[in-house]
Parts: C-alpha cells; structure tokens; sequence
C-alpha cells in the first residue's frame, strides 16, 4: 500500500504539478476502468449472499454508472489537451487483473480486488484533499468525490463484506488478490505518463 500511495500520479496530483497531457490520459484510463469495475459490482450483486451485500453492491452500480459517468463527460468536455489514442489500452492491466480473480474466486475475489482499489483511492484523496495543493476544476473535483463520506462509507461496506468472507477461504488467496490489485493499479497509473517524450 505504500510503494501505491507514493505513485508519481498520486504525487503529482496532490502538489499540483500534474500535465495537461498526463489528466488528459488519466481521464480516459480511468474512465475505461471504472466500466470494469461497474461489471464487477454486477458480477457481485448476482454473487451476493445476502440482502445488505446485494443493496451496497448495487448502489455502486449506481454511482459509477451515473455520477461517475457525469463526471467524466464533463472533465473530457473542458480539459484543454486530448487523451493519446492509445491512453486507454496502455492501462488494461489493471481491468486485466481485476477480471482474471473474479474468474478465479467470484464474489470473494471481487470483493477483495474492489476494496484494495478503493480502499487506495480513498486513502490518497484524503491525504490530498486536506493536506496537498490541488488545483480546482476537475482534478479537484475527482479527488473531492474519492475523499468524502459517501464514497469512504463505500469503502467501509467493502471492509465489511471483505470480513464476512466465509473462513475457509485461504489467507493467502486473499492476499495474493489484494496485492495484485495494488501491483496492476501501480502500473495502470504508471501508464498515465508513457506518452512522455525522451
């Protein structure tokens, strides 16, 4: 978690030194992630073991599928540079990732992929929210939507349904999945800055 929280983009981000360039491929990398992550709260809403689970799963579904989705649309309509055209491809590892250990371990494994993902977004975007340089507009807006209460209550449910897991589910599946998703979100923000000359 902390080789993740020291990223180049997470530092960036938080200074307020990030490229035109560099936000504008971000956009379209997270964008493309963010309809994975979409199908593996769906996947998670049919896997469900209960109610509560099948609720907070589909109210994910929800946010990333509409105020999510709004704010992209928005951000790509005023940011001032173009995405490369292969800024969304340079980054599948992670959607690569997140999809590979659903197909292995179904709920339990989306379950703990998400909360590795979500758990890092909402930890940096606090940190930067309060204590960085953000620029406003919609970098600051972004890290807004990850560090306020709804999405840090998100989190929490996906702590909760993470502990829920059955026990005979072995440690380190669990792990592996958790720090895998670290590994591939390193390298899928890593990715925002391949288009960099020299």
């Amino acid at each position: 978690m902390e080789r993740a929280l020291g990223m180049r983009f997470v530092e960036e981000v938080t200074a307020g030194t990030i490229g035109d360039a560099a936000y504008a491929d971000y956009l379209a990398i997270e964008e493309a992630f963010v309809e994975t992550a979409t199908r593996l709260h769906g996947l998670a809403v049919w896997d469900a073991p209960d109610r509560t689970a099948i609720e907070r799963n589909a109210r994910a579904v929800h946010a990333l599928t509409t105020e999510q989705a709004d704010y992209f649309r928005a951000a790509r309509a005023v940011w001032p540079a173009p995405a490369g055209p292969d800024a969304a491809g340079r980054a599948a590892v992670l959607s690569e990732f997140a999809l590979a250990a659903a197909r292995e371990g179904g709920y339990p494994a989306v379950m703990t992929v998400l909360f590795a993902a979500e758990s890092l977004y909402s930890t940096w975007c606090t940190r930067a929210h309060e204590q960085g340089d953000v620029p406003s507009g919609p970098i600051g807006e972004w890290v807004s939507l990850h560090a306020d209460t709804e999405f840090r209550a998100g989190v929490d449910a996906l702590a909760a349904q993470v502990d829920a897991l059955p026990a005979d589910i072995p440690d380190e599946r669990l792990a592996r999945w958790f720090t895998g998703m670290l590994e591939a979100e390193i390298a899928f923000h890593d990715a925002v800055f391949l288009h960099e000359p020299g």
